[in-house]
């Protein structure tokens, strides 16, 4: 077997193949990232043998290997995608610290003959087109998060009192309204009748009249009208637009993930709490395939761990949520969370813990962690979040609904 290894780099791309006892078949070259370079790579690749004698290996390296990586699968050969910590160890063994783009090719070619690891696995079709428009999701509310926080500085300014009276402060009524009157002092000199109007439009009839009145008094005796700023107003104002563009984007965003995931798979994961459609569809789409996580000897894991025991524990570290260990000697450190998987998965499952650490099937151990054990709630969460990835494994990988007698007689 013949190992192509490319060095992935913005511009250009460093490949070399070796054989498998580490000896250069092709040496180092490098191709322009166009479609002239690609294809005189994929052109050298092919003249190295057919696809049953040539595999090719790189590292993940932001996005820009994927373009390689679609021309390669379509050529017909094997392209395994790796992540770049299995070559950062090799290439800090040198006394030198020496470190090139021809060094790169080793260490990956080594990482490739030496295997042990999971390759990136790509999803295709309709779950491509999924997973990428919930990683775009996932842009958009961490721009609506610090959006949000740049809001509430200003605010600060022109209006202290608007988060003590709208407890919902950045909602989209709330939004609506600042908008119209980005200020205590524009607030305490506008029109009741209107500002009721706005607030009973788009809170649906929620907001009523005694909750404006309570606005418009804190608006008139508002510290913040000491002091008045235009630009303070202007700020608010271009902030608040952007939000509401971010929220009626983020709306259509989610009217189209619901359309693209797979409604079987997405129902059962509804069915446990705290996962909606939303993050069922992120969860589905990250995953791609519950069966890259089951065991080659399932026989093996049931004697030594119990059914699907080991399956669970591997998504647990895809997802980042298994323990970090750090003993040596007499030194033993605090188990931490080792955070080293799918950041977007894990973010999906955490707000998935957030939302049902209330619920009765988490309840009794996110009491336990924080009440019992003096815990923060950050470190209790973890608890619940690591239950989840439970409940979604069982339900995905025995295609069956939540089951809440099931799952307490399941420990993790």
């Amino acid at each position: 077997m013949i190992h192509v290894a490319v060095d992935i780099a913005k511009a250009s791309h460093t490949m070399a193949a070796y054989d498998e006892r580490g000896r250069v078949v092709s040496p180092h070259q490098s191709y322009d990232h166009d479609a002239s370079g690609l294809g005189a790579l994929l052109t050298d690749i092919q003249r190295l043998g057919p696809p049953s004698e040539v595999v090719v290996g790189c590292e993940a390296t932001g996005h820009y290997w994927l373009l390689l990586y679609a021309m390669v699968q379509d050529a017909g050969y094997t392209m395994q995608v790796f992540n770049p910590i299995l070559n950062g160890a090799p290439t800090r063994t040198t006394v030198r610290g020496r470190k090139s783009d021809p060094d790169d090719t080793i260490g990956i070619a080594r990482v490739m003959r030496e295997g042990g690891f999971s390759p990136v696995m790509m999803p295709a079709g309709n779950l491509a087109e999924l997973q990428l428009l919930c990683r775009h999701r996932q842009f958009l509310v961490n721009q609506q998060v610090n959006l949000k926080k740049r809001l509430g500085c200003h605010l600060d300014l022109t209006f202290p009192e608007w988060s003590r009276v709208v407890q919902t402060w950045s909602s989209p009524t709330a939004l609506h309204i600042l908008a119209l009157a980005p200020s205590a002092q524009a607030i305490a000199s506008m029109d009741q009748k209107k500002l009721l109007e706005v607030a009973h439009t788009h809170s649906h009839g929620r907001w009523n009249l005694p909750f404006v009145e309570n606005i418009m008094q804190a608006a008139k005796s508002s510290l913040a009208r000491i002091r008045h700023s235009a630009a303070e107003e202007q700020a608010v104002r271009n902030l608040v637009a952007l939000l509401l563009q971010l929220e009626a984007q983020i709306d259509a965003l989610d009217q189209q993930i619901t359309a693209l995931a797979p409604a079987p798979q997405v129902q059962r994961l509804q069915t446990i709490p705290g996962i909606g459609p939303v993050l069922a569809a992120i969860i589905l789409a990250e995953i791609v395939s519950i069966s890259r996580f089951a065991s080659p000897d399932p026989r093996r894991d049931r004697r030594r761990n119990g059914r699907g025991r080991n399956g669970f524990h591997r998504l647990l570290a895809f997802v980042g949520l298994d323990p970090r260990i750090r003993d040596s000697g007499a030194s033993i450190g605090k188990p931490r969370m080792s955070k080293r998987g799918n950041h977007y998965l894990r973010a999906a499952i955490w707000r998935a813990a957030y939302c049902a650490h209330r619920h009765e099937a988490f309840l009794p151990i996110y009491e336990h962690h924080r009440k019992h054990l003096k815990q923060p709630a950050k470190v209790a969460l973890s608890h619940v979040a690591r239950k989840i990835v439970q409940a979604i494994y069982g339900v995905l990988a025995y295609d069956t609904d939540f089951d809440l007698k099931a799952f307490r007689g399941v420990a993790a």
